[in-house]
This record gives C-alpha cells, structure tokens and sequence, in this order.
C-alpha cells in the first residue's frame, strides 16, 4: 500500500457476511465492459482509440473507417469506456491524475474531473450510473456518480489497481492489480440511493503468485467466468533460459464460486507462438473464442475455448508496435486494435483473421529516436531483441518501473574463484535513472547503453551491436556503436521522477531532522535532492560467499521507496523496518540502532514522503 487514503464511504456491516457467487442474474448484455485503450459504441458506429503519447481520444466511423476526430484529453490518458444512454465516453487520464468527459455527439471535451493520484482505468457499470476509476498511486478505486461526477465512494485496495470490469449487471466490480495475480471484488447494492451503504465489501481472489503484469480482465456474457491476461515469472526466480524465466498465460476466475479455476488456465506458449506480455483479452463468437492482445510480441492469438480442457489455437495475427486495446463489433465481423506506439488502429475480419486495413489514428508527436528507442523498449518482436519474441524490457520493467521480483542472475563467462553460478538482484525502478549513474546494485554499468548486455544475457536477444563491434567487458563505452541502442538509450534517459505535491506532516518534518541529524549520518551517503552520494559501499549486504559482484553496493537513490518495495539488493525485506531491524545489525545504513520506535516511525514515514515539492 503506497498511502494512506480515507474511504467516503463506509462499508456496511456486510463484513461478516459469506460472500455469495459472483454470478447472481449477470447474465444480460454482451457489449466488453471492462477498461481498455480501446472501446467501441454499443451500435457499432464510433469506436474511441486512446492515444497514450498525443494525450487525445480518436472517433472512428466504423461505416467510412475513418477518423473523423481527435479531442485533446488530458495528460498520458491510458483507458476509455463508454457511456451509450448519455452519449459520453470517460478517459483515464494517468499524467494529470484527472477523468477527461467527452460528449460523443458534439465530439468534444465537456470536463475534467479531479481523481486520485495515476488513474490507469475507468469503465461505465451496465446501467451507466457509475464510473469507476483504479487510481494506481493511491492503491484505491473510486465510483463516481455519472449524473453529476460527485464522488460516491473511494475504496482502500490491494497495491497498484490497474484493470477494471464489471460484471453485467453490475453488481460486482472486478479489480486487478498490475504486480500481484490477486483480483479485488467490490460488491455493490444495485440502488445506490443511500451513499453510505453503496459499496457492500471487498474481498480477494488470488490466482498465481509472483505475477507481473496483470493489466485487464474481461467477464464473459454469462458472468460465470472472468479472464485475466498475466505474465507469471519462474518461482525462484531463475533467469536461465528465455522460455522458463516468464510464462504468458491466460488465468480463469469461476466467478459461480469466487475461486481462480486454474483447470482452465491458458498457458499461451503451450497454445500459440510466439507471443510476448499478453495485455488485453476479448470474448467472441458468443464467447467460444478468446482474442489476446500480446503487447510485447506486437500480434494477436486467437484461441478457441468452446471446451476448455482442450484449448485450440484457431490464428495468430502479427499487428503494428505495441497492441494494448482490443474491441469486438456488436455483430462480431470485425475486431478492431489499438497499436499504441504505431498510432495506427488495426481492422480484422473476424471470419478470415486477417488484417483488411490499418487506420492511422493520431501522429506521435515524440521525436523520432526518443519514439524508436520506446518502441523497443516495449518490444519483444525481433531477435535482437529477444529471443523467441518472449522478453521485452518492459517484462520486468513494467511501465518504466519495476516489476516487485527479486531475479537470480546467471553469471556468464569462466566463474571468478568461490563464486556460485547466481546471484540475487531485485528489480529496480529506470525512473530518473540518468540522474544517478553508475547504474545497477553493483554499478556495473556506467551508461544506459549498457543495456545491450541485458539484452543479450538477460533477454537472450542476439543484441543491437554487430558482434565484431561489441565490448566483451563493461566499462569501455557502447554509446554510439548502433542507432537502436543509442536511441534505446534515449528514452531510458528520458524517464523522470514522478515529484507529488505534498506538504510534510509533522511527523514526517520529525522524520527529516532524524535523517539529516549528525548521530544517524543518513545523509551522507543519501544527500538531498538526489538521495544518493553516487558512490558504491560496503554496507555487509552482498559479502555472502559467492557474490561475485559484491560486496560494495551503489547507493541506491531514496525516491519513491514508497513504490519500490521489497527493499535491498536482494530484495530480503519486505518494509523499511526490516531494514534496519534485520539487515542492519552494525549500523552500516545508517546508525539507528539507538532509535526509539516513534523516531523510527518518523524516519519511516519522512522516506515514504520522498520525492516531494
């Protein structure tokens, strides 16, 4: 939980209460009510193509296949639903922490609603009374009333809510988390006429552990079954071979019984190949066909699911740079894809699985390298990259961030004496990376370009540098040597710190005197505004035998620890706390073994505040 946010309304003393079955009379409808990057009017005639990069919403006209408007929205919108009865569609809008309202009939922006902090999803309940919306970085989803944009409640969730979907006669609200194979479920009363008793409780699903991403899901027209896209990394986090360090799957909820129905689980490599960071998911042919948008991979696999103990693979179809939306027509002829980095919409007859035609939707407005060099961030499509289109960098750097694991690194080349063949690193954040050369736990690299190495040993791709070209050894520069690579690069070292306005409670101003204060010394290997001194230090974390990039450390910028848990190089605790509780037993981060515990939990709670303004 990333902070602390109070609910506007109660839950009700439903608490205690068995959870019945998810199903109930949902069984009515059949238009995808889940969030997406794409969404399409229930009469098939305008679909809404959110342009992440240009920060608009596109209309398309089905009939013509044409675009006949692009609205400014607001900053890095991420997801649109759509409201028939009113004629209005809702964008998610992460960058401005806002809700964008577009009227479709004068196809204009009519307002825009104040959220939560990182708003990635929105999705329009059945009767269209509710929108809601998963605030990523409030770790909370909120309702809002449709008639007047009031706030009906904000609910207190599992870390980083991300997609939305609502059972069909919306009386469940199904939540994913993007790091976690947990689903929240928010019961709601059908007639919200009392505020206070509108959401009934929150319950959890699990389905596999050690799961990033989990973006969407999709209900069935039943409502007996919800499907949920995943990329589920190796228990032990082993980095081995391509294909046994993640696995794209396809997890089932049995929402008759509110359990994860893993007999019916979908292991996409075993169904179709190849296919990389499965996104977004829909439901066709009367739901006996399941359409995956695979992200990383840039296609679509097509699968028939009419009996689900033997899964056919029914296409596969190769779309344009980074597919995040998927919609199916009302009359299921066409299936629309929005190709997000290539600013293009893909039309697919339904009944031959084949592209008939790609519509551009908006102009990326990056410049050329810094848009190259994110496409293949967010790629896994050609062999340099990648071996067996499998591993992207935004597979475990997801969104730029991290992805919450603590990876066991092969070593490759003749082993140093007494090293073993792994170690452990976890996953850390590229936010504002360039600000804190040298790069990685062990400071191995002094350049983003560096990242040609974990192309090859940790993607297995064959590289973005000629081999005759390539250094063997770090620390001789790379930077140059290839355009992919430079403009890779570029776009590692555009990614910024996400500052948040805050003014610092006053435990938190206590916090700070401690972390400044001469007796602790925080601050001298974690100085202000950076958080770090940019050096590496023996701290007696990674002297275990066999580390063979150990023992000294770099010292690790202090920003967002409120979003980069587990903690360490190792990822060995799981809270501040444990840090200095367990890991911290000769005062080497930091002398605080003399700390009271309110002292402690100033210290805490200033370091969660970071970075502010």
């Amino acid at each position: 939980m990333r902070s602390s946010v109070v609910m506007t309304a109660l839950f009700t003393a439903f608490f205690g209460f068995a959870l019945a079955g998810l199903k109930g009379s949902d069984n009515t409808g059949c238009l995808k009510r889940s969030s997406s990057a794409i969404a399409i009017t229930a009469d098939g005639a305008t679909l809404l193509v959110v342009n992440r990069d240009s920060n608009s919403l596109t209309l398309v006209d089905t009939a013509t296949r044409r675009k006949v408007a692009e609205i400014r929205v607001g900053v890095d919108p991420r997801a649109v639903a759509v409201d028939d009865a009113r004629s209005r569609a809702y964008v998610a809008n992460q960058g401005s922490d806002s809700v964008s309202v577009v009227d479709l009939t004068a196809r204009q922006l009519i307002d825009e609603v104040a959220v939560g902090d990182s708003p990635v999803g929105v999705a329009v309940s059945p009767d269209g009374r509710v929108v809601a919306v998963a605030e990523l970085g409030d770790d909370t989803v909120r309702l809002l009333h449709a008639a007047d944009l009031s706030t009906l409640a904000v609910i207190v969730v599992a870390d980083r809510p991300y997609g939305l979907s609502f059972t069909l006669a919306g009386r469940h609200l199904l939540i994913t988390h993007l790091l976690s194979g947990q689903v929240s479920v928010i019961s709601l009363n059908r007639e919200p006429a009392f505020r206070s008793s509108f959401v009934s409780f929150v319950t959890q699903i699990s389905t596999w552990p050690n799961v990033a991403p989990a973006p969407t899901i999709v209900v069935n027209a039943a409502g007996t079954r919800a499907y949920l896209p995943q990329t589920v990394a190796h228990a032990l986090g082993l980095n081995i071979q391509f294909d046994n360090t993640v696995f794209p799957r396809v997890s089932v909820l049995d929402l008759e019984t509110n359990g994860h129905q893993p007999s019916e689980d979908i292991s996409l490599p075993e169904k179709d190949q190849p296919v990389g960071l499965p996104w977004d998911v829909t439901l066709a042919r009367n739901d006996t066909e399941l359409w995956v948008v695979n992200a990383a991979s840039n296609d679509v696999s097509v699968l028939d699911i009419s009996n689900p103990a033997q899964v056919k693979r029914v296409a596969h179809i190769p779309v344009a740079d980074n597919p995040r939306g998927i919609v199916v027509s009302p009359d299921g002829t066409r299936v629309y894809v929005n190709n997000t980095l290539a600013g293009t919409l893909s039309v697919i007859d339904a009944n031959t699985y084949s592209v008939t035609e790609d519509i551009t939707v908006t102009d990326i407005p990056l410049p050329p390298v810094l848009l190259n060099g994110k496409r293949l961030f967010h790629s896994s499509a050609r062999g340099d990259l990648a071996q067996g289109r499998w591993i992207s960098c935004n597979t475990c750097h997801v969104e730029a961030e991290h992805d919450g694991r603590t990876w066991l690194l092969q070593y490759v080349g003749e082993l140093p004496p007494g090293a073993t063949p792994v170690i452990k690193r976890n996953t850390t954040s590229l936010l504002g990376m360039i600000e804190t050369y040298p790069l990685r736990w062990s400071a191995e690299w002094d350049e983003s370009a560096d990242s040609e190495f974990s192309i090859r040993f940790e993607q297995f791709g064959a590289g973005l540098i000629h081999d005759e070209e390539m250094n063997a050894t770090l620390g001789e520069p790379n930077q140059g040597r290839a355009y992919d690579l430079d403009c890779l690069a570029t776009y590692i070292d555009s990614l910024a710190v996400p500052f948040r306005k805050h003014t610092l409670t006053l435990a938190e101003r206590r916090g700070k005197m401690i972390f400044e204060s001469p007796e602790t010394k925080c601050a001298e290997c974690h100085p202000a505004p950076l958080y770090t001194d940019l050096q590496v230090h023996d701290v007696g974390t990674a002297n275990a035998e066999g580390e063979w990039l150990g023992p000294h450390i770099d010292t690790p910028t202090l920003r967002f620890l409120y979003d980069s848990a587990p903690y360490l190089h190792d990822g060995s605790t799981a809270t501040l706390r444990d840090v200095w509780m367990t890991a911290n037993p000769e005062d080497k981060h930091g002398i605080t073994s003399h700390l009271t515990e309110q002292e402690t939990e100033d210290l805490i709670a200033f370091l969660l505040a970071l970075p502010y303004e």
